[in-house]
């Protein structure tokens, strides 16, 4: 096979359109295209597989027709409640109060109505069954990370200022301290409270290095990026476990509060699901779409696993190599030190200053790298976890209409027993039968709740694959513009180089 010719012309690097004319042409509906498409196309999955004649595909997805094995048993067996609820900040003086001396951000020069303000330009507009509802606008900062508590209980705590249109809040600016437990109470309580949505997922817990600067700061990134992803979704922005999390002065005390009412609820729950739940059934997926899914998700999951593990390669690669430069250039500074031609001492300091410079450059990229492509895999692959959970609510919604229908069938076993047996009094029979009628439309409502997560997961994951597609397009256009600005910055200082070099002879 022939080798096609490669042309190194960095000139025709610079003068390309911009990445943003280059990248506008993506084609969006479809989340495997163009630029998505090298990053996350599955190996070893054949062409004729994703490209073949699959009747039913749907939102850009191809449809695998793999079948159903153990890998695939993990999306039913994820649960959320390993998560704990009441997993909150144990110290009251976390909340902001007069006394702290903590200074609000004025909005004397940022005005509510500026939408520019706010990280989603434009509302979105709801069909209820009352007419439209407005999604409220958020502009929602995580800023301000401050490490306290002894050596054994030190944590980072963060300053959360929200700006919101919304009238559900007590004003439209304020600011709260949160630790990063509290943002994971907020995704259980979303999680819980909402079963078949895919809720944005906090950034994993790391017990290592949690307090080093960079990590702190891409983690601030990422909670960010959560929160007003939240605030964003149709299903959650109004839910009562965010308000709470948003704008509480008294966050400890109100959660626990909030635990104390729900458990209460929970355990009658959890005492009639016991009595009625006397037979498990297990869940065999019968709808193909899900089935299918749940394929294509795992595929998904393992190739941006590997993909984030190139990237987390080229980071190190590029962090290693601005060491190196910048110990290339400490020699070449002390070379000229002990060199006696005056003119050869002043090119190696002008050089070995180069070197710190280009050290820097590197240093610069390295960051861009993490906070362009790599958070966005990282987030994706979180995400996936997201979807395994609503997958999971999907089943355990099933088993309860399986329960109800086991439930029904004992009573009617039951009743056609006692009437066979002549022991059927008119208030006997009354009772019976209107047990049965709660029966059936206990089973009827069951029913209903697992077709309406099934329809809200399949809109779920269409919400998700639009997002994906807009969110790896903008991040690949910034890891490019990125990239070539720093490749630019490079050539600039060689040539400044030059310049300096040329002066320095001139003198002498």
């Amino acid at each position: 096979m022939s080798e096609t010719p490669f042309e190194n012309n960095f000139d025709d690097l610079l003068h390309k359109p911009d990445i943003s004319e280059t990248l506008s042409n993506v084609d969006v509906s479809n989340p495997f295209s163009d630029v998505v498409s090298p990053l996350i196309k599955p190996v070893g999955v054949s062409s004729s597989l994703i490209e073949g004649n699959h009747a039913d595909l749907d939102n850009g997805f191809f449809e695998p027709n793999f079948i159903k094995s153990d890998k695939f048993r993990e999306f039913e067996d994820l649960d959320v409640s390993s998560i704990k609820g009441d997993d909150v900040i144990d110290s009251s003086n976390l909340s902001i109060t007069s006394d702290q001396n903590i200074e609000r951000i004025s909005d004397s020069d940022e005005s509510l109505t500026d939408e520019s303000n706010f990280t989603r330009s434009s509302q979105l507009d709801l069909k209820g069954n009352n007419g439209i509802e407005t999604i409220p606008l958020f502009d929602i900062t995580v800023e301000d990370p401050q490490k306290i508590g002894d050596p054994i209980n030190a944590h980072i705590i963060y300053k959360v200022r929200t700006k919101t249109t919304s009238g559900t809040f007590k004003s439209k600016d304020f600011t709260v301290l949160r630790r990063y437990r509290d943002f994971l109470w907020l995704y259980n309580q979303l999680t819980l409270r909402n079963p078949g949505v895919i809720v944005p997922p906090v950034p994993e817990k790391h017990a290592i290095g949690r307090f080093q600067d960079e990590f702190v700061e891409n983690r601030r990134q990422a909670l960010e990026k959560c929160l007003n992803k939240i605030t964003s979704h149709p299903k959650l922005y109004n839910d009562p476990g965010l308000k709470l999390f948003l704008e509480s002065d008294s966050f400890i005390i109100d959660v626990k509060r909030k635990n104390q009412d729900e458990s209460k609820g929970v355990l009658k729950s959890l005492g009639e699901a016991v009595s009625n739940a006397t037979t498990f059934t297990k869940f065999t997926e019968t709808d193909e779409w899900f089935e299918n899914r749940k394929n294509q998700l795992y595929i998904l999951d393992s190739q941006l696993k590997a993909l984030l593990k190139s990237v987390e390669t080229i980071v190190k690669q590029r962090k290693d190599l601005s060491g190196v430069t910048a110990e290339f250039g400490d020699n070449i500074l002390s070379l000229s030190e002990v060199e006696n031609n005056e003119t050869l001492a002043n090119h190696l300091t002008i050089l070995g200053n180069l070197q710190h410079q280009i050290k820097e450059l590197h240093e610069k990229q390295a960051q861009q790298d993490v906070v362009t492509l790599e958070s966005t895999i990282d987030e994706y692959i979180r995400l996936i976890g997201s979807i395994k959970v609503a997958f999971n609510s999907r089943s355990k919604v099933y088993q309860t209409w399986k329960n109800a229908i086991h439930d029904l069938q004992k009573k009617k076993a039951n009743y056609e027993k006692t009437k066979t047996q002549g022991k059927l009094t008119q208030e006997r029979l009354s009772f019976l039968l209107a047990q049965l009628a709660e029966s059936e439309n206990r089973v009827e409502e069951c029913k209903n709740d697992f077709e309406d997560v099934s329809e809200l997961i399949k809109a779920e994951i269409d919400r998700f694959d639009k997002e994906k597609v807009e969110d790896f397009k903008n991040s690949v256009e910034a890891f490019l513009e990125s990239m070539v600005q720093t490749q630019k910055e490079i050539i600039n200082l060689w040539e400044s180089y030059s310049v300096q070099v040329e002066k320095t002879e001139y003198k002498s």
